[in-house]
């Protein structure tokens, strides 16, 4: 009878722990580039989806630069207004289309320039309050990403439509529709919060009417507190 040797733990290879390590490794890596294409399709999204939004069934709408699907957009939505808030002039094809699609439809264009990355002046405020609160719906608003500053155009309407307090109301700014509170963006927020903390040490309740008086008496803006001329329909540079 043969002896059987005890296998030696030390120099006996074991090929299950290097499979084991290699399918790690593998599924490690995986996981790793799906969450990179997650976070590219994210980051990209309002480029292929339009970032269409529902801000109030029937009657505001939100997204990125319609270039493509204005014509649809209108006629699904039926929209009566579209509030560009991206600029824009006779040198952009973008705009010369979009200027176009709304005369041929009879639909109203306002054209309210905002930064995404600065703290908004009292006059822009003032105006987008003014066209928000007079415009005929439904309205589409939008920029170019319709992340930033179409986030602001929701929260006002929140605040001036909805009536919703200013709590509420940020939510307009939704990571959703790919607002990123950081290195610019977030200056969008200051004149809600400031009205905010301005509401509480008064001790009032938010109404539209107040909302409105605080930007014009109240806001921290270096431009005078003066009513705007109103925002004509139309766009600034006829084509």
């Amino acid at each position: 009878m043969i002896p059987i040797q005890p296998t030696d733990a030390r120099t006996d290879p074991d090929p299950t722990p290097t499979r084991r390590g290699w399918t790690l490794r593998r599924t490690a890596r995986v996981l790793v580039l799906a969450s990179l294409l997650g976070v590219a399709a994210f980051a990209f999204r309002p480029y292929y989806s339009q970032n269409l939004g529902v801000v109030d069934p029937g009657r505001a709408y939100r997204s990125a630069q319609p270039t493509s699907r204005l014509d649809a957009m209108i006629r699904e939505h039926g929209l009566a207004t579209v509030l560009n808030l991206r600029g824009g002039d006779a040198d952009d094809p973008w705009y010369v289309n979009e200027v176009r699609a709304t005369e041929e439809a009879g639909v109203d264009f306002y054209d309210l320039p905002l930064s995404a990355v600065r703290r908004p002046r009292r006059r822009e405020l003032l105006l987008l309050i003014d066209v928000i609160t007079t415009c005929r719906l439904p309205v589409l608003f939008h920029c170019r990403a319709g992340a930033d500053r179409t986030g602001l155009a929701t929260v006002v309407y929140n605040l001036m439509i909805a009536g919703q307090p200013p709590e509420a109301a940020m939510a307009g700014f939704t990571l959703y529709h790919n607002h990123v509170p950081l290195f610019g963006p977030e200056r969008l927020h200051e004149p809600i919060n400031e009205y905010s903390a301005w509401l509480s040490e008064q001790g009032l309740a938010h109404t539209p009417e107040r909302f409105r008086t605080w930007v014009r008496d109240d806001y921290r803006a270096d431009d005078p507190s003066v009513d705007p001329r109103p925002l004509a329909v139309g766009p600034r540079v006829r084509q």
